[in-house]
């Protein structure tokens, strides 16, 4: 029963991950291992027993949110699925020991600050979050699976991460399923009145940040965005032969983008060394200078003058074939772009792994009166890199390249999810265009447009 408990919670809790319309599942996801914890072991549970209740559940919750990875390693090191799924079952359950100890630390509180040693869903509430904050910044290389993430197509509620980001989103999500918990199970109807009033703090705030919005938006001008966006895959991206088509793609945008202010292509847009390559990084300027009345924004794998490997880069290119700006992503992604005890992984595998340089401070553009932060791919998975330039800048820019995953649904939805939230925390649009990506605007009040991702080129407009 621990076992399945524990898969259903985690089922509950990660559905909105694959279908956003699920999110109410999330406020009665923890029904099923309380349920189990509390009514069937009747509190009467050992420490180990608690311990591998949330190892079990940490396990699933994080299946099911980063399955994704099996492609990414796939597609790197051709590896048989087996030793795949194996090395991804291992990492998880090593990933997962923090649920366990999390759950320790809990009855612990429990058992010391509460003589009936009753559940406490406030307690409970403030463990889970102290929880989710220090598995984020102590694992910051696997920045998924936070619950708050979940509830995105819940306009309302996310409305609070102005206030207390995904921080204060989990807290009031995991209260409410301890609250609800009591309710069903153990008959405490005074919840009914505290459910009541968080649901009115709820609508509440944003119906009265609508107000504000709508205000505001009635005294500023309209900035129009073309976006280049692709479906290629990535291992077509890197060949030869794709390559003129990329250039030619990204050209071509001229003719379609041409009265936006500003055009941004997806990450690593161009195939070739932007940096190194200057034969045939002159001619594309030459080209862009001829055809654009535009600055655009393109991405490649860069080098520099300072030193070996490359950079994942940004480029900012005015319409007269200048370069005005590069950015270096940062945080580089796990499995991805770094991989950890690299020269362990090359002795005694027979797949060669490398990694990229990563950049050293974040980057704001600027172009005449815009302003804007670029954040490349996994970075927009961490809100306080996002968040220390946002006050200063018209919108946030996320270029990525979601081909390295088959195209997963789950790992489009779960950067869609991210993109939404750092606009909320924020109050600015962020501009999202990728390869294999969901693409579009996400406006500061969490609304949102997708475009049409058979087209290549679009027009964005926000206040």
């Amino acid at each position: 029963m621990g076992l399945i408990s524990a898969f259903l919670s985690a089922a509950l809790f990660t559905a909105a991950n694959y279908y956003g319309k699920l999110y109410f599942l999330g406020w009665a996801a923890l029904l099923p291992i309380l349920y189990y914890l509390f009514i069937l072991k009747n509190g009467e549970i050992s420490y180990r027993e608690i311990f591998f209740s949330g190892w079990k559940l940490g396990f699933w919750i994080l299946l099911f949110s980063g399955n994704f990875l099996y492609y990414s390693i796939k597609l790197y090191t051709s590896a048989p699925m087996p030793i795949i799924i194996i090395l991804l079952v291992l990492l998880f359950l090593l990933l997962s020991l923090i649920y366990g100890l999390f759950l320790l630390l809990y009855f612990y509180l429990q058992r010391k600050f509460f003589a009936k040693n009753e559940f406490n869903p406030l307690l409970f509430a403030i463990c889970w979050t102290f929880f989710e904050f220090s598995r984020h910044y102590l694992l910051g290389f696997f920045p998924i699976a936070n619950p708050a993430s979940t509830q995105t197509e819940f306009f309302s509620f996310i409305q609070l991460a102005e206030l207390g980001g995904i921080w204060i989103l989990t807290f009031i999500l995991i209260l409410v399923n301890g609250l609800l918990f009591q309710l069903i199970f153990q008959k405490n109807y005074k919840n009914i009145i505290i459910i009541t009033l968080i649901l009115s703090l709820i609508f509440g705030f944003a119906y009265s940040r609508q107000q504000i919005d709508f205000t505001a938006a009635r005294t500023v001008g309209t900035i129009q965005i073309g976006i280049i966006t692709t479906d290629i895959d990535q291992e077509q991206k890197w060949t030869s032969a794709q390559l003129d088509q990329n250039i030619e793609l990204t050209l071509n945008a001229a003719a379609e983008l041409n009265q936006t202010r500003l055009i941004i292509a997806p990450e690593t847009n161009l195939t070739f060394d932007f940096h190194s390559d200057q034969q045939q990084r002159q001619q594309f300027l030459e080209q862009l200078a001829a055809e654009f009345e535009t600055p655009i924004q393109i991405g490649s794998l860069a080098a520099k003058d300072s030193g070996a490997g490359r950079y994942n880069s940004s480029y900012l290119i005015s319409k007269s074939g200048e370069l005005i700006s590069r950015y270096d992503k940062n945080l580089l992604l796990y499995f991805g772009e770094s991989y950890p005890y690299q020269e362990l992984l090359n002795k005694y595998t027979p797949y060669h792994f490398s990694s990229l340089n990563a950049g050293e401070e974040p980057k704001v553009f600027k172009n005449k009166n815009l302003s804007w932060k670029t954040v490349l791919c996994s970075e927009i998975l961490y809100p306080s890199y996002v968040k220390p330039e946002s006050a200063e800048v018209d919108f946030i820019v996320n270029q990525t390249n979601e081909a390295w995953f088959n195209n997963s649904r789950l790992l489009k939805n779960i950067m869609w999810q991210a993109a939404v939230l750092r606009a909320v925390e924020n109050r600015k649009p962020v501009i999202k265009t990728g390869n294999q990506a969901w693409s579009g605007i996400i406006y500061p009040s969490g609304k949102y447009q997708k475009v049409d991702p058979s087209q290549y080129y679009h027009i964005l407009e926000f206040n």
